[in-house]
């Protein structure tokens, strides 16, 4: 028997406990106003503004240094078109002449170069150039591309030479740079050369597909920043801006300034950021409009430590104030690192290039960046402790002073003998000498109200008794209620002091009739015997601390028996004795937790065929004997491995098992069979009926080794048998459960499905297979349940149901609500929808059809489909009706189901539709071709418009043209979707160029 230990508390720690508590709590106050009452959020935000506001400053300068001076390029653009008009008037050409090596462009170069050179002394950049070179051959070539040019490179422009000296010639002709008497740099080439895919042309390319592609736009709004690049892969890097060179509207070249990475890093003071240097700059760019940023130009050594080496840089959301963003840390690193991002405003609205987004980041870690409050933090931190280890010193001190005397008035307390009265020194503490005078009197009055207990237990005639033993003096205390209970003869005892052997030995003689042992509330459960032999319980509870155990014994015959009575109507089936469903679920979920007893098992789900006619004709009296007459069979021959149930009116669930394989066991669930069928039931009029019931068996573990999984099994498997032969035992196959399984398990789906309307519709483009327009849409129903996920599903289990009217009405009313949606994409093309053949709308649904709809009716089409067989009554209203709205009859997948030879002679619709059958693969198949032909041979007979389903290929659509066909349909030329393609034009598929006409 488990013990219970009863643990208190000391006065010294119910005295430490509080004020150590409160002390917290005041300490937890002060800190927490301190570093969560905002103090450090306004620390750590002046932080972030303070960050902000030098960045948005070195960006404003940035910013004005690239608009104001080095992209004002208003009046060289103008001295130089004046230039090269002169010289194309002087030479009587064009721009057309100025070509790669020609003299012309070395003349326009020569004419140009002033202006070249007086571009970048104003501009104080570090290099200008031309490039010519007109927009005619822009990608028509594939490979390099040259161009001839004047690149000039001045690497101080802080320092500006009267003879040019400091001016260095990158890219010109030879001839040019004689001319020029400027000397050539070591990476000197005399024409630029790249090709349209090179980053390197961006600068060239860009600009000039900008003037072609937007010749409404001005050049000032052409203009280009292109990232770092070189001219060679030995140069230096460079930043460029360049802009389209125009005359008379066309394109003759780029005109741009350099500014060198070098130049541009030394106007990004990273030491201007942070304290101790510890801060950069970059310039980067945002393609996309996000936060992924291309690195351009950074500065200061945490980049260079950091960064460098990245290519991109990837900004966290959301942002950690303001405009300051966390930073993706590069090669996994834990750093925090932090990203002030202010913009550029290099571009217009409406410009080719405004979603290139230049930004300034000024970057700094997180340590460096919030040091200031991280140390207020650490200091409040450092008070908060020592604070703490003051004032718990001195509770500690406090605390003892004051429980000192309680301790020993306790041990006086302990050591004293219960037999005597109690006599307890002063401890000059009113309240505690006060408790010690109740002591004393409280001891005196201990034995008195003992005996009276005892007398009062016995007055009340309840089968109570108890013992109390107590562990120091070894002594035991039983009341006569106790004696008897336990069956402990009065000449051991008596209601007093008892020997604690006796108790001992007889509780040890009953261990053997201990029914229940509960280990939580230390309880113990008899089952003895009266004097005459009928069973009784006695209860004993047991709770023990150091110093005594004391038991409680009750007789609790009544209420056990009450309790058992109660569950087992909770757990049987009144009836018919048999296990309920809430005691078969529990028992099976218990077998299934030790399947190594389980063997080869077989679940049996069995339903009485014949109940509701019992019912209905000899009344529910004989309806209950029909239940309780099988359930009589099946507990007489059912094996003692067996678990049988009622689960409901007329189900059974019978579970066998410890089998050692399938065919023993079939051979059981065979005898059962033929048991049941022997079975007849007495009638009136000395009438006999044979017990039928039909069973779908599951089999364990072939079948599945899950409970649940099982009952789903069997479930199918009956419900299959129920639906084919009755009175028959079916074994579940897992093909047709995975083809058919919806059937069974998605009746409450259709019913959701047809009650909230949870359809929607696609629609897929008919095209005239001689001019390429859209000639209509088919509607295509689409659920919008994971259950029930094709129309196929659906009509089946409409089918199974009975519901295919619903259906039907369901497909008009929301096919028709589509086509009003879209109405104005759909145009003047028709609509064909789906109709069932063998159902009818009501009169009632005619008329809220053609209410609501009646202006769109005239362009419909019924498509009957091939599944269901037509009956005479239901074709005959659909041509009524359509004849009465002008719309129009199709005839669906011509080749399958029923849609055969027959109906089509029966029928003449005004269109017929082929098959996929007999479309897929029909240029490869002359057996198809031929068949085809026939088709359409009989169809123009009767003037019926051909149409081909499921044109996957251009080959099959290419035969089906050639053969005559009128229409085409299928995924090659349009696939489903809820917003059609516009039908007011020729098709927009690239596919509809194949079509002839």
């Amino acid at each position: 028997m488990a013990k219970l230990l009863h643990q208190g508390s000391s006065i010294m720690k119910k005295i430490l406990v509080p004020m150590i508590l409160t002390m917290l709590v005041q300490a937890g106050l002060f800190y927490g106003v301190i570093l969560w009452g905002g103090t450090v959020d306004k620390l750590n935000n002046n932080a972030y503004d303070i960050l902000n506001e030098r960045v948005l400053g070195r960006k404003n300068y940035l910013q004005n240094e690239m608009i104001q001076r080095w992209s004002n390029l208003s009046d060289s653009v103008q001295a130089i078109n004046a230039d090269v008009g002169a010289v194309l008037r002087e030479q009587n050409s064009g721009i057309e002449d100025i070509r790669f090596g020609s003299e012309l462009s070395n003349q326009v170069l020569e004419s140009v170069s002033d202006d070249i050179i007086y571009l970048m002394r104003r501009s104080s950049v570090t290099g200008s150039f031309i490039v010519l070179g007109g927009g005619e051959d822009l990608g028509e070539q594939e490979g390099e591309h040259r161009y001839t040019g004047l690149y000039l490179r001045d690497q101080d422009p802080e320092y500006s030479s009267t003879d040019n000296s400091d001016i260095m010639i990158e890219r010109a002709p030879s001839a040019i740079a004689k001319r020029l008497g400027i000397p050539m740099d070591t990476w000197w080439n005399p024409y630029f050369s790249f090709t349209p895919e090179q980053g390197e042309g961006s600068f060239y390319y860009k600009p000039l597909w900008a003037a072609i592609n937007h010749p409404e736009i001005g050049w000032e709004d052409l203009g280009y920043w292109c990232e770092p690049f070189s001219l060679s892969q030995e140069d230096i890097q460079v930043i460029t801006y360049s802009v389209p060179l125009m005359h008379e509207g066309k394109p003759y070249g780029v005109l741009g300034i350099e500014i060198s990475v070098d130049y541009l890093r030394r106007q990004m003071p990273y030491d201007e950021i942070g304290a101790d240097k510890m801060g950069a700059y970059l310039v980067a760019v945002d393609h996309g409009g996000g936060l992924s940023f291309d690195n351009a130009v950074g500065s200061g050594p945490i980049f260079k430590q950091l960064y460098e080496k990245e290519k991109q840089t990837q900004l966290r959301q959301p942002p950690v104030y303001g405009s300051v963003y966390e930073i993706e840390p590069p090669d996994g690193r834990r750093e925090h690192v932090y990203g002030c991002v202010q913009y550029f405003q290099l571009y217009n609205s409406n410009t080719p290039f405004e979603t290139d987004r230049w930004a300034l980041i000024g970057i700094m870690r997180r340590q460096d960046l919030l040091a200031f409050s991280d140390q207020v933090k650490a200091l409040v931190a450092a008070a908060f402790v020592l604070s703490l280890a003051i004032g718990m010193g001195g509770i500690y001190v406090v605390s003892t002073v004051i429980t000192h005397p309680i301790t020993s008035l306790v041990q006086k307390v302990k050591s004293s003998d219960p037999r005597l009265p109690v006599s307890l020194e002063e401890t000059r503490i009113d309240e505690i000498d006060e408790l010690a005078q109740a002591i004393e009197n409280l001891s005196l009055d201990v034995a008195d109200s003992a005996s009276k207990l005892a007398q009062i237990i016995e007055m009340t005639n309840i089968p109570l008794g108890a013992f109390e033993y107590y562990k120091e003096t070894g002594k035991t205390y039983c009341t006569n209620g106790f004696l008897r209970l336990f069956g402990i003869p009065s000449g051991e005892g008596e209601s007093g002091y008892i020997e604690p052997t006796n108790l001992h030995d007889r509780l040890k003689e009953l261990s053997g009739q201990i029914e229940e042992i509960n280990e939580r509330r230390d309880e113990i459960l008899y089952k003895l015997s009266n004097r005459r032999g009928r069973p009784r319980w006695v209860r004993l509870r047991v709770v023990e601390n150091d110093s005594r155990v004391l038991g409680v014994a009750s007789d609790i015959t009544s209420e056990t028996l009450e309790k058992r009575r109660i569950e087992y109507e909770r757990d049987y089936d009144l009836l018919t004795n048999l296990l309920n469903r809430r005691a078969f679920h529990t028992i099976m979920r218990r077998k299934f937790e030790e399947p190594e007893t389980l063997g080869v098992g077989a679940l049996i789900m069995l339903d009485l065929d014949n109940l509701k006619y019992i019912n209905d004709t000899y009344g529910h009296d004989y309806g209950d004997a029909y239940i309780r007459c099988t359930a009589d069979v099946l507990r007489r021959f059912a094996p003692e491995k067996a678990i049988l149930s009622r689960m409901s009116g007329d189900e059974f669930y019978i579970f066998l098992f410890g089998y050692g394989d399938q065919d023993q066991l079939r051979g059981v669930i065979e005898h059962i069979k033929q048991e049941i069928r022997k079975t007849v039931l007495p009638l009136p009029n000395n009438e006999h009926l044979r017990i039928r019931a039909s069973a779908g068996v599951a089999w364990y573990p072939q079948d599945s080794t899950s409970y649940e999984q099982l009952i789903k099994y069997a479930d199918f498997a009956m419900y299959k048998v129920k639906n084919t032969v009755k009175g028959e035992f079916s074994e579940f196959d897992i093909q047709s459960y995975n083809r058919d399984s919806y059937l069974l398990h998605s009746r409450e789906e259709l019913n959701r499905l047809i009650e909230e309307e949870l359809v929607e519709y696609y629609f897929q483009p008919i095209v005239d297979a001689r001019t390429g327009r859209i000639f209509a849409y088919e509607a295509l129903m689409r659920p919008k349940l994971q259950t029930l996920k094709t129309p196929k599903e659906i009509l089946a289990l409409a089918r199974s149901q009975s519901k295919l009217y619903q259906i039907e009405r369901l497909t008009w009313f929301k096919a028709l609500e589509a086509y009003v949606e879209h109405r104005q994409v759909i145009g003047n093309c028709k609509v064909f929808i789906n109709s069932i053949p063998n159902q009818t709308l009501t009169e009632e649904d005619i008329a809220q059809i053609e209410g609501r709809f009646g202006d769109l009716l005239h362009n419909i089409v019924i498509e009957l489909t091939e599944e269901e067989k037509p009956d005479e009554r239901s074709t005959i209203h659909k041509q009524r009706f359509a004849e009465r709205w002008g719309a129009e009859l199709a005839l669906d997948d011509f080749g399958t189901g029923y849609n055969g030879d027959a109906v089509l002679l029966s029928l003449t619709p005004s269109y017929l539709k082929i098959d996929m059958s007999i479309v897929q693969g029909i240029d490869k198949d002359e057996y198809r071709q031929k068949l085809l032909e026939n088709l359409l041979s009989y169809a123009r007979m009767q003037h019926i418009k051909v149409i081909a389903e499921g044109v996957e290929t251009s080959g099959e659509m290419k035969i089906l043209i050639a053969s005559g066909v009128d229409y085409l349909q299928g995924f090659y030329l349009g696939s489903p979707n809820p917003v059609p393609q516009s039908g007011n034009g020729y098709f927009d598929s690239a596919n509809s160029q194949e079509i002839a006409y």
